[in-house]
């Protein structure tokens, strides 16, 4: 029994010990059948100061379902005073023969993927980030009702090491 509470101890400290520091914000949503074209993800926090400048960060879960080399996103950031910029982006999912990009081990992949890089909330109050995936098969002009293979999505916000500064 002392030699089960000594290995929960060691991996609770190692736990606190590896955690990312530089995490300002994070949240994720889950999928069970797939992203939906009509579900506009939304993260809404605080601003985290009004002076340093931040990274933002996209992050993934994707398994073998996922049939596209690519992910087509719309995103938008709304500012506390109502002002909004919007996104188009085009991400990278997969290599030229299938094989998912990102970090796993077997047929689940994680990709982390640039949004917005030194990024200052100049502004105290809320923020607001939407995001719809607009993909659509090969030659058709209408969306898909699903993306499969989209297990989880998420968005990081990180404090950016003094070093870039």
């Amino acid at each position: 029994m002392p030699t089960r509470n000594l290995l929960l101890l060691f991996i609770l400290f190692f736990s606190f010990v590896a955690c990312d520091n530089q995490l300002a914000f994070s949240d994720y949503r889950s999928f069970t059948k797939g992203w939906e074209n009509t579900d506009t993800l939304e993260y809404s926090f605080e601003a985290p100061d009004t002076v340093n400048p931040y990274h933002l960060f996209f992050n993934t879960r994707v398994n073998q379902d996922y049939e596209f080399n690519n992910l087509f996103l719309i995103a938008y950031i709304q500012f506390p005073n109502g002002m909004q910029i919007g996104d188009t982006l085009e991400y990278e999912m997969a290599y030229p023969d299938g094989e998912l990009m990102g970090e796993g081990f077997g047929s689940v992949k994680e990709s982390k993927l640039w949004y917005k890089s030194g990024v200052t909330f100049s502004e105290e109050g809320t923020y607001t980030v939407k995001i719809n995936q607009v993909m659509r098969k090969f030659g058709k002009v209408e969306a898909l009702d699903t993306l499969k293979g989209i297990m989880d999505f998420g968005i990081h916000i990180e404090t950016i090491p003094k070093q870039e500064n």
